[in-house]
């Protein structure tokens, strides 16, 4: 018989969804999001504060489920996920109902952050939450200099993705063409320890380190709208599943030269920087192509 996750106590840990988490009772000031779910109680001080992570510790030993806590002046926030399953299971439907009434027995209130859809600004583009955890603000801006690059390339022909600015080489057909490398290369190769897939395997990299900026002239626009797209979708997921798997501290599998290791969150923000760098190369070139502006 199934189990009904509502009336979960405690010791099965199968697999759950995220509807199914939602579905259950006594979890309303959880939010499904990156990596696990989320809640943040208001306790207005450090005493308080401690007095509910001392409570949250006690409870976690006794399920032998331990969540990451985040202890603020005003607020201890917490999340939620069940690593041996890289996602939800019923264990974390009982804690988060546990630690919920662990906070209301100390009269602390919850800030329930509901599961609600981005604001999209007059280009497309989601805006970043303004109030979010680590991943979910790291995330945001990531999704937004994502929606940034595919504006700048938007309705583009061949001529217009092939324009380039002054001296410089560089193109928005070889941005796109790029950043879908860059994208399989630190969320899949990086993260994960996987070899490169095509098109990137059967490059001969030694003899031309600028491969992906140089044969997107080759490409025709729509085949480098769908190369990027498609990176970018497979991104998402190998993001998911290693948040999921180990949080936003757990280390890349792949290790660089010197024996250190990357941490998601390193490739998080460094990914960040990378399109907000490029997305300021894209400015100038579709300026350059027809006139258009703007951040």
């Amino acid at each position: 018989m199934a189990s009904d996750p509502r009336r979960y106590g405690g010791g099965m840990g199968g697999r759950i969804t995220a509807e199914e988490f939602r579905a259950a009772e006594g979890v309303a000031d959880w939010r499904v999001g990156p990596g696990g779910v989320h809640a943040r109680f208001r306790t207005g001080s450090f005493a308080a504060g401690v007095e509910l992570v001392d409570a949250i510790g006690e409870l976690s030993d006794a399920a032998d489920h331990h969540p990451d806590v985040d202890l603020r002046y005003a607020t201890v926030a917490v999340r939620l996920v069940s690593h041996d399953v890289a996602g939800l299971s019923h264990r974390d439907v009982a804690l988060a109902r546990r630690i919920s009434a662990a906070a209301r027995e100390l009269d602390l209130p919850t800030e329930p952050v509901a599961d609600a859809a981005p604001v999209i600004d007059d280009e497309g583009r989601p805006e970043p939450p303004t109030a979010g955890d680590e991943v979910d603000t790291l995330l945001g801006f990531l999704e937004f200099h994502r929606a940034t690059l595919e504006w700048k390339t938007r309705g583009l022909d061949a001529a217009g993705l092939a324009t380039t600015v002054g001296t410089s080489t560089m193109t928005l057909g070889g941005l796109l063409k790029h950043l879908a490398y860059v994208e399989d290369d630190w969320f899949s190769r990086s993260l994960h320890g996987r070899d490169r897939a095509e098109p990137w395997a059967s490059v001969d990299w030694a003899a031309d380190r600028d491969w992906d900026w140089h044969s997107a002239a080759d490409d025709a626009p729509d085949d480098l709208r769908a190369l990027w797209l498609a990176a970018v979708e497979r991104s998402r997921a190998d993001l998911a599943a290693a948040l999921a798997a180990g949080g936003p501290d757990a280390p890349a599998r792949r290790a660089w030269p010197d024996g250190r290791a990357p941490s998601v969150r390193w490739v998080l923000t460094h990914m960040v920087e990378e399109y907000a760098r490029h997305n300021g190369h894209a400015d100038l070139l579709r300026e350059a192509v027809d006139g258009q502006v703007g951040e």
